[in-house]
């Protein structure tokens, strides 16, 4: 995937599952239990990796957890940007947040540290 992001992507490895995803006229797609592998981060996003063909334009609800009890747990709204084939069983997505937060820098800090520490 071209990286088109606004701040720089750090690598991560964070599995969730993926159950509802809507849109703002309340259209929706519920009790998807689709899970989903985030393989990076920036202030501005995540990218992340599924089996499923998800609708672009539609928001889902993310509960961002990294490494340990003293990290953080951010929630956020996250938007369906982009999409493309990543092999053939597997689709990798952009995904852009819609209320970057402070929480979300100092996570993205917090994982920029650690990967500087070691």
């Amino acid at each position: 995937m071209d990286d088109r992001r606004k701040s720089t992507r750090l690598p991560v490895h964070i599995e969730l599952c993926l159950c509802d995803l809507f849109k703002q006229d309340t259209t929706g797609i519920h009790d998807l239990d689709t899970p989903i592998e985030v393989v990076d981060i920036s202030s501005h996003g995540i990218g992340f990796i599924s089996e499923c063909i998800l609708p672009i334009g539609y928001f889902f609800n993310a509960k961002l957890d990294l490494y340990d009890s003293d990290s953080p747990t951010v929630f956020t709204v996250v938007r369906l940007i982009r999409c493309e084939s990543y092999d053939m069983t597997h689709y990798r997505y952009g995904c852009e947040f819609t209320q970057p937060a402070e929480d979300v820098s100092q996570l993205i800090h917090q994982c920029t540290s650690r990967m500087q520490a070691g």
